[in-house]
């Protein structure tokens, strides 16, 4: 469940890049989803956007548009879907140049094969549902399992 969120995510995040705001996104168009998916994906990119708004606000430097070019090693490790799919998680701003480095590391630590588009899609799900440093006080946003009445 927690990749078909991350899936939404991103489809939500391109339209979003494509001129539309939030709240005009056609639901229509994700008619696969159910409420509690749909739920997560809007309040993890209403968090992340609060999140991002603190740091602009508190001086952070935004390092996101810095380039990672992944070592042979790396990419051996990885197939061209799941480098793919990384590079465009980490161009449309849902994971940054931390995220990018603790993936990598996972995939390079803890497989002894390949690491295909499933089996990232998994890490990467873990990693941004997980519980970490990147939360605001007090806040709350769904992960995606929660029922929607």
């Amino acid at each position: 469940m927690r990749t078909s969120v991350i899936d939404l995510i991103i489809e939500m995040i391109r339209q979003i890049r494509a001129g539309q705001k939030l709240k005009d996104i056609d639901m229509k168009s994700f008619e696969g989803y159910n409420k509690s998916e749909t739920a997560a994906a809007y309040s993890w990119i209403m968090h992340k956007s609060n999140l991002d708004k603190v740091s602009r606000e508190s001086g952070v430097i935004d390092a996101r548009r810095n380039i990672r070019i992944l070592h042979s090693a790396e990419r051996m490790m990885l197939t061209t879907e799941a480098q793919g799919y990384l590079i465009e998680l980490f161009n449309i701003g849902v994971i940054d140049n931390s995220d990018m480095e603790n993936i990598i590391e996972h995939c390079m630590m803890a497989s002894l094969e390949k690491v295909d588009l499933e089996k990232m899609k998994e890490i990467v799900a873990s990693l941004v549902f997980g519980t970490g440093e990147k939360t605001l006080p007090n806040s709350v946003f769904l992960r995606g399992n929660e029922t929607i009445n």
